[in-house]
């Protein structure tokens, strides 16, 4: 039985896996168009999997896999708002469910989470109001909600996933559902989102919300001291949809700079409150508050230390007051992590060197024995504050493997008593942020998707155990696979391939200020973000020189940004197509004019013309688009030299450009006779095509095939399009004029 749960939980693994294959991380601005594009990019297994296949995997009752089986596709699917997936996830959600199905379910909460979330992936930047208004009741109802899920049919499902696990699926959906949105969500104004959410926070509500929730209260929920994940020093908030609540409002305002929204999650500043307050419920509140208010986060000591209440800026080690030294501790990773997600994968040096400023800070604090029982509580904060900021220091130099940041993490590699499985499973992480794809090959993006998803996959409270899935369900940790992007760019031969390692490439950047700034960098080299780039210009020894405007939401700019390669064209090899001598490319130009001549008269010479002929007119034309390509290339490098006083490759250049034009005008001269017309009418309107096996096929495709070959001719398709308007001769005339 064993081996047949190891072999499911490891298929449960290959299936999120697949799932989180599929990404695009630079999509256009609009929400339709982004949605569009991620329909159209939406490719993998789980993207084509039949509801059927899907169920199948369900019923087994398998937690792992279904958890897996639901993050996947909603994964595969995020952001498109497919009705296939969507059934499926709104199964595991008793709320969307007819009165009286969901105890035939049996589901623990760890599954109800897997496919809240699912839903918020699904619906991401959507702000579908269903969604919304069922996650809202989720966040209301999980208060006063005690439902036993020990007889859970789904056995399998990873152990201790409780209520605030769901709470706080609700809390990342709804954030998910209202991306960045803010107050701009008219549809969703009467749902007051701030107001509503602000009271679970506060927990100030008398009573159940309402006869359609289960209203009765267990005592499971009352506050017990109890260390939580090591990281909560004090009693369990009263209010289970807290922390869910809270990241509700951090992501409805994520990067909005709404001052009321942030001021809804003040610290308090009194000494009193401060030292009753949850340390973790402290630093969530002010990471998500600096998430809100992004423009104003900023890399240096100066800022972390204004985020400290004054009560806790003077409270020092060793103080009477430890309890305000570990606040401040808590704010300072909270402070940490917010440059990090801000900078991410960007090896911005102030914000690495900020970081590893307060990493040392919290280490010494960490490493120190414990003399008593509040040295004990400290140094377990410091070390849960360790690991997030072992995560921070690893999202900003993503991708580097920077020494001084591997060196540290090193040093809490080792296996110590005092280590929990939580503090193992941090620091690895962070190894394995910071050699991302073996160095240099890809980055993590900080664009708003990427920022509330690294959010979720690092959430600041790490496991105590294995099994460990109280308020954060593991399987969340994989999250980041999805905001990962390629980073290094190349620039190659286009003819061999090679690697052009002198390269020089200029990034042509906007300021702060409003201008320009230029950048120099040799390839390859590890690209920087692509948010403010403008011009990307390229140069190197006996190539010709490129130039590419990457404009926001440009086609070039998603090439680029997704293949981060750039080919170049030689000045002499190239268009030779492979000759060894000047003088065999000449004969080569004379011989493809003298074959595109003799098969115009071949064509011409009568109306039925003999099928066997003397001229291979594959072959011509196979020669005709070479050309076509070489002709493309002087004409680049005439407009490139027209300032230099080098005239090196002038020969090949003007020879190509004027034997194309010859070719050109000969082709064109044969497409205006009126047998030429009438095959041109009979290709785009498909009607009395010649049979291939008949004499006069031959000639038919050989005259469309010259023509598509040396003119911009449309395709049938558009150009029946176009006829709806014009008539079709009409239109024939137009492009063989």
């Amino acid at each position: 039985m064993k081996e047949f749960n190891t072999a499911l939980a490891a298929h449960a693994g290959f299936l999120l896996g697949v799932g989180l294959l599929t990404r695009d991380p630079e999509l256009s601005n609009s929400n339709d168009d982004r949605r569009q594009q991620q329909q159209r990019n939406s490719s993998g297994p789980l993207c084509n999997m039949p509801p059927w296949q899907a169920f199948k995997y369900l019923s087994k009752r398998h937690g792992l896999t279904s958890i897996a089986l639901l993050l996947g596709c909603a994964c595969a699917h995020r952001g498109t708002m497919s009705s296939s997936v969507s059934k499926i996830l709104s199964l595991h959600i008793p709320t969307l469910l007819p009165p009286g199905s969901s105890e035939l379910m049996l589901l623990s909460y760890g599954t109800q989470a897997a496919a809240m979330l699912g839903l918020g992936l699904l619906f991401m930047r959507s702000q579908n109001r269903r969604m919304v208004e069922v996650m809202l009741h989720e966040l209301e109802s999980i208060k006063w909600d005690a439902r036993d899920t020990s007889a859970r049919l789904d056995g399998a499902d990873p152990a201790e996933s409780t209520s605030e696990c769901y709470s706080l699926a609700s809390g990342f959906a709804l954030g998910l559902t209202v991306l960045g949105c803010g107050q701009s969500t008219r549809t969703l104004a009467d749902l007051r989102l701030l107001d509503t959410l602000s009271e679970f926070i506060s927990g100030q509500r008398a009573g159940p919300p309402g006869p359609h929730v289960n209203s009765q209260t267990g005592s499971s929920h009352d506050a017990t001291l109890e260390m939580l994940g090591g990281l909560s020093i004090s009693a369990r908030s009263e209010s289970v949809s807290d922390i869910g609540a809270i990241a509700a409002i951090g992501l409805v305002f994520l990067g909005t700079n709404y001052a009321p929204a942030a001021q809804r999650l003040a610290l308090p500043k009194s000494p009193a409150q401060l030292r009753e307050a949850d340390p973790f419920l402290m630093l969530w509140k002010s990471l998500m508050r600096s998430l809100i208010m992004l423009d104003a986060v900023q890399s240096t000591p100066a800022w972390v230390e204004s985020t400290i209440p004054r009560a806790c800026a003077s409270s020092e080690r060793g103080t009477q007051f430890p309890d305000l030294f570990r606040i401040r501790l808590h704010i300072i990773a909270a402070s940490c992590m917010a440059i990090a997600l801000k900078h991410a994968g960007t090896e911005d040096p102030r914000a690495h060197s900020t970081v590893l400023s307060y990493f040392d800070e919290i280490e010494q604090v960490a490493s120190k024995p414990s003399l008593g029982y509040e040295s004990s509580l400290t140094r377990s904060a410091a070390q849960s504050c360790l690991d997030v900021m072992c995560v921070a220091t690893a999202l900003v130099m993503a991708g580097s493997g920077d020494i001084p940041t591997m060196a540290r993490l090193r040093a809490l590699h080792g296996v110590s008593a005092s280590r929990s499985y939580g503090n193992h499973m941090a620091s690895h992480m962070a190894l394995g942020i910071l050699f991302l794809g073996g160095g240099a090959r890809f980055t993590l993006s900080h664009s708003l998707e990427s920022i509330a998803l690294l959010l979720i996959a690092f959430f600041p409270r790490f496991p105590q155990q294995y099994s460990d899935n109280r308020e954060h369900l593991q399987a969340w940790r994989h999250l980041w696979a999805l905001c990962v992007v390629p980073r290094c760019l190349v620039v190659r031969d286009v003819s061999t391939g090679r690697m052009c390692r002198d390269a020089e490439v200029l990034l042509v950047e906007h300021a702060p200020d409003g201008g320009e700034r230029v950048t120099r960098v040799v390839s390859p080299v590890p690209f920087p973000d692509m948010a403010n780039v403008r011009t990307v210009c390229v140069s190197a020894p006996g190539f010709m020189p490129l130039r590419l405007d990457v404009m926001s939401g440009s086609y070039t700019r998603r090439l680029v940004c997704k293949r981060r390669v750039l080919y170049m064209q030689p000045l002499d090899d190239t268009p030779k197509r492979g000759l060894a001598t000047l003088t065999e490319y000449m004969q080569w130009l004379a011989t493809t004019k003298a074959g595109v001549d003799s098969m115009c008269e071949q064509l011409v010479q009568s109306d039925d013309p003999a099928p066997s002929t003397p001229v291979d007119c594959a072959s011509v034309i196979r020669a005709v688009e070479q050309l076509r390509i070489c002709a493309r290339a002087a004409r680049a490098l005439a407009t490139a030299r027209k300032s230099s006083d080098s005239h090196a490759g002038g020969c090949w250049a003007e020879s190509t450009f004027l034997a194309w034009l010859d070719i050109r005008q000969r082709v064109l001269l044969l497409g205006r006779r009126d047998e030429c017309r009438r095959v041109l009418v009979r290709y785009w309107t498909g009607s009395q095509l010649p049979d291939i096996a008949s004499s006069d096929s031959a000639v038919f495709y050989a005259v469309i095939s010259l023509l598509y070959s040396v003119l911009d001719l449309p395709a049938p398709t558009d150009a029946m399009t176009i006829a709806k308007q014009v008539p079709v001769t009409q239109l024939v005339d137009y492009v063989l004029e």
